[in-house]
């Protein structure tokens, strides 16, 4: 029997802002809220910007870049990605991106969901006339993504 449809509960909450590690991240979409199967948040990031390589074991991302443009490390390729392209994060294999552009809006989907978690849970909501508060520290960081089944392999490469 195929899957039902699912629509956002009316309880769910609609697009939660947050700051986290000096992005904006707004989350569209709860594992709470899609029976698990997916999360789904849009994040505006700033040049120079650079996630750390790493690993998902629980869940795949596809990221669809909006607005901007980023380089992703993708096991041993790099991707160049300019508004309007896709890229798939497979678990298991370790990535890392750069902002090159300015500024770069970036949408991602999360299956199964659960990984949003680190924004609602760490992150600082975003209210109107508020700016970034200071990126955690690294241990902090590992300690959180650690709990959702990422592992930090590293610096970002250059």
């Amino acid at each position: 029997m195929p899957a039902p449809i699912l629509e956002r509960e009316p309880s769910a909450p609609v697009d939660a802002s947050y700051w986290f590690a000096g992005a904006l991240v707004v989350v569209h979409v709860q594992a709470a809220h899609s029976q698990g199967r997916l999360g789904v948040w849009e994040s505006v990031e700033s040049r120079g910007d650079r996630l750390p390589l790493h690993t998902h074991h629980q869940e795949d991302e596809q990221v669809v870049l909006l607005d901007g443009q980023i380089t992703f490390y993708v096991g041993d390729r790099i991707h160049r990605l300019t508004k309007g392209r896709t890229l798939s994060l497979p678990r298991g294999v370790p990535h890392a991106h750069r902002i090159t552009s300015d500024k770069a809006r970036i949408l991602t989907i999360a299956t199964p969901g659960g990984f949003e978690r680190l924004f609602t849970d760490l992150g600082v909501p975003a209210l109107p006339g508020t700016t970034a508060p200071p990126r955690p520290d690294n241990a902090t960081l590992q300690a959180a993504v650690g709990t959702l089944g990422v592992q930090i392999i590293g610096p970002p490469p250059k």
